[in-house]
């Protein structure tokens, strides 16, 4: 078992909620600093943490909740005891600092930094070797918390804990691929550090993106996540999907963003009869596909009766042409070309993703012993299919495109043009065009495939959507050319993209949101709605993000090899 040992910038650094309790508000999340060892935690004013060790420092694990390594001076151990609570041993003393200045006061017997809102403890042992066993202690407003926090946190058995968070790893599917272990494992890691513990309106676990910036719980991330999660934890994949089921509301509506008290006024892409029905082939369990139908139809219900304006079947996402950086969140393509018309636009992937969900719900009505509801399904899909065909299909290009309300295809050419492949919609000769466009390497199948718009665009950079490439992207893609028998193209586009988060984890040790379609520029210094900074800081401005979620998830998928093949 080889675990990520590559400090890196940015790397999230949290308690899970697989292993306790949690909490959204005021989350004490860090992120490594650049320099070793530090950890900056993500406050309303951030507070940093840092080792200052002399010499050669040679690290075992650098795991989400977990620090291992051997300097100079002798043993390093970090990780959390608990949501607040870091417990360890160090040769050297921690250094606080705060984003402003800080108030200091000692209170039996343990130190205190403090401003209006937030607060750190410290207290120390000095063993008879020389190094330090210490706990750093967190609280809100009441620094007399932190202090019965840390004192708590000295009787931890640290052996135990660190046998415990290396167990965690040890009991998991080992990795098939030898060449991406230490991938593979930082994978999981990314995973476990991005679940919540129940809270507010979500009465079970959930998954964020990121815990850093995003923190809250998106739609289709949720399903990306239970995709990859049910390979190993059948009951976490559950949870990471009813969160999101539970916010439905009466007319079916779901939101695209929700946190345990709020959520958005739009949706997202609909993947949820996808995931129900992965995590029901995983798992074998039929009480879930139970649990989750009703919910599921609402939701497809409220889809085609809210987001088909023409009333010809095919929908169209929500935008607004007031937004320069984000005119279409709810499609997930943010700033992608594909918006930045004023016309609205039966979209090629919504009216996909609806055509997917519905046969999968169709699979799962059927499964339940539901006849005609799975029939009535069946027929949704291949009326929506007849309609993709008719109306988004560009014989001359071998691709699918957005339509304008007024008839005329946009013509922007991405990968969402070969979603329909993923939905069985293409007929084989279709497909067969449609990858002869898909491989041009002078349009999407760039150095780094598949960019997010087409090398000949004007908009093209390593923006986002404006040629920026995404894992959920080249699964979906890879899934929909295996579905056609296009086994060497789907291997390629799988081996590129493997390579490409591996080129760029060894050298900081993440796993990135984005990629440059061209593979020279680091993921940190690629444009995101805005030019970089130099110094990349998600607090002046947000970077292609770090130990981003789904981003693990399918990198984990890939690995695996692990497509679910339509059946």
């Amino acid at each position: 078992m080889k675990l990520n040992t590559v400090w890196g910038y940015g790397q999230l650094f949290g308690f899970s909620g697989i292993d306790g309790k949690n909490r959204y508000y005021n989350d004490f999340i860090g992120t490594l600093t650049r320099k070793k060892i530090g950890i900056r935690f993500e406050l309303k004013e951030w507070f940093k943490v840092v080792f200052p060790v002399k010499g050669r420092i040679s690290f075992k694990a650098i795991t989400g909740d977990m620090i291992d390594a051997k300097t100079a001076a002798g043993e390093f151990f970090l990780a959390f005891s608990d949501s607040d609570t870091l417990v360890g041993v160090s040769p050297v003393l921690p250094e606080i600092t705060g984003e402003k200045s800080l108030k200091t006061v000692e209170v039996h017997g343990a130190k205190v930094w403090f401003n209006s809102t937030d607060a750190l403890a410290l207290r120390v042992n000095q063993r008879t070797d020389g190094l330090y066993e210490f706990a750093v202690a967190h609280s809100t407003n009441v620094y007399s918390f932190a202090v019965k926090a840390a004192e708590e946190g000295l009787r931890v058995d640290m052996q135990a804990l660190k046998k415990a968070r290396y167990d965690y790893f040890r009991k998991l599917p080992k990795c098939k691929n030898k060449e991406y272990e230490r991938l593979y494992y930082k994978a999981l890691s990314v995973q476990k550090v991005n679940v919540r513990s129940a809270e507010g309106k979500f009465p079970c676990r959930w998954t964020t993106p990121d815990r850093v910036p995003h923190k809250n719980c998106w739609l289709w991330d949720s399903v990306f996540h239970a995709l990859a999660i049910v390979t190993y934890d059948g009951e976490l994949a559950k949870d990471a999907i009813r969160a999101v089921l539970s916010r439905a509301e009466a007319d079916g509506f779901i939101p695209c963003m929700m946190n345990p008290e709020n959520s958005s006024y739009n949706t997202q892409p609909q993947v949820l009869s996808w995931g129900v029905w992965e995590v029901y082939r995983k798992t074998g369990d039929k009480a879930f596909l139970a649990e989750c139908a009703d919910a599921l139809e609402g939701y497809l219900e409220w889809d085609r009766k809210n987001r088909d304006k023409n009333g010809n079947g095919l929908l169209e996402w929500f935008t607004d042409p007031d937004e320069k950086k984000c005119r279409c969140g709810e499609s997930g393509w943010d700033n992608s070309p594909r918006f930045d018309c004023d016309e609205e636009l039966d979209a090629v992937d919504f009216s996909t993703f609806l055509a997917a969900d519905a046969r999968y719900l169709s699979e799962i009505f059927a499964e339940i012993g539901q006849t005609e509801r799975s029939e009535k399904w069946r027929g949704v899909y291949e009326r929506i299919k007849e309609q993709i065909n008719a109306l988004l299909w560009c014989e001359e290009d071998g691709a699918y495109y957005d339509r304008m309300l007024g008839g005329k295809l946009s013509k922007a050419l991405t990968p969402a043009s070969f979603f329909p492949l993923f939905a069985g919609i293409p007929t084989k000769e279709q497909a067969k065009k449609m990858v002869k466009t898909l491989t041009d390497p002078n349009l999407l199948w760039t150095a780094t495939p598949l960019a997010s718009i087409a090398k000949t665009h004007e908009t093209y950079s390593t923006d986002m959507w404006r040629g920026g490439v995404w894992l959920n992207v080249n699964y979906m893609i890879i899934r929909g050319l295996r579905s056609y028998g296009y086994e060497k193209e789907a291997a390629a586009l799988r081996s590129a993209t493997l390579s490409m988060v591996q080129k760029w984890y060894k050298k900081t040790g993440t796993i990135f949101e984005f990629y440059d379609p061209e593979g020279q520029v680091s993921p940190l210094q690629c444009e995101r709605k805005g030019k970089p900074l130099k110094t990349p800081d998600w607090r002046r401005h947000v970077h292609s993000i770090v130990d981003y979620n789904w981003s693990a998830c399918f990198t984990l998928l890939m690995i695996q090899e692990e497509y679910y093949d339509y059946e």
